[in-house]
């Protein structure tokens, strides 16, 4: 079933619920990058893009599993289009401050503690980080560790 759709921001959107990849190319382009390129905070322009799915799915009555597709689709353009929008890699993308947790991960881990202590003080480091956060966090080590 088609419908037509209004985005917050006035645009009309026919909206396949068959196919909603058009909906969440249309929140990237004209939603996500532009308000990246206003704040330069990524995790602000992701909370605004799901904001943007939540009324969308609510005053329309869609199904919730489209905050996961949106998600996923801006995955997916995080490698290409949106590093060369902002000239970084992924990983600075989502961490201003990679660098600093990386750090502050390896002194804990040289700081000879004991396991608890190092699971307590690893576990305060990273509780802040979203389950997103934290899988890019692994993929980074990982290439860090293996990939040298």
């Amino acid at each position: 079933m088609v419908k037509t759709i209004k985005l917050r921001n006035g645009s009309d959107i026919e909206f396949d619920e068959k196919a909603p990849q058009t909906l969440f190319e249309i929140i990237i382009s004209e939603i996500l990058i532009p308000k990246y390129m206003e704040n330069k905070d990524w995790n602000l322009t992701i909370n605004i893009i799901l904001e943007e799915i939540n009324q969308i799915i609510s005053k329309y009555e869609l199904e919730p599993t489209l905050k996961i597709g949106l998600l996923n689709q801006v995955e997916k353009h995080l490698d290409k289009d949106i590093e060369e929008l902002t000239g970084c890699d992924k990983i600075e993308i989502l961490f201003l401050n990679m660098d600093d947790i990386v750090e502050d991960i390896k002194k804990l881990i040289v700081a000879g503690k004991d396991k608890q202590d190092l699971r307590n003080d690893m576990a305060n480091l990273i509780f802040p980080l979203t389950v997103f956060e934290l899988g890019e966090l692994f993929i980074y080590l990982g290439k860090r560790a293996f990939l040298k």
